[in-house]
């Protein structure tokens, strides 16, 4: 008699729960009188993204002013650089001019 007792509370106990997780109304709904401000932030913030994102794909951007003679009439007038070696080739080697310091008791 009491194993069918404890199964029977166990059968209760999970068809409350059950109807808890599975069949009632979830709080976390949304819904208009549901106040979030962070949610109302991220939402407002996501509609002026589409809306921003519709008007720059509207934007047509013609080629043919690269293709215009008084473009490609422009010239560079910036002298070219020399090709220069940067830093030393290692970490140990001196600068030319300057002898390695030297101990004042000889070692």
């Amino acid at each position: 008699m009491s194993n069918n007792l404890i199964i029977l509370i166990l059968a209760v106990i999970l068809l409350v729960l059950g109807y808890f997780i599975f069949i009632k109304p979830s709080d976390f709904a949304l819904s208009s009188q549901a106040a979030n401000p962070m949610a109302d932030q991220t939402l407002l913030k996501t509609q002026v993204f589409i809306e921003r994102r519709t008007k720059l794909d509207s934007v047509a951007i013609s080629s043919e002013l690269f293709s215009d003679p008084r473009f490609t009439s422009l010239r560079s007038f910036s002298p070219a650089l020399a090709e220069q070696t940067l830093g030393k080739p290692t970490l140990f080697t001196l600068p030319a001019g300057l002898a390695p310091a030297v101990s004042s008791d000889g070692e």
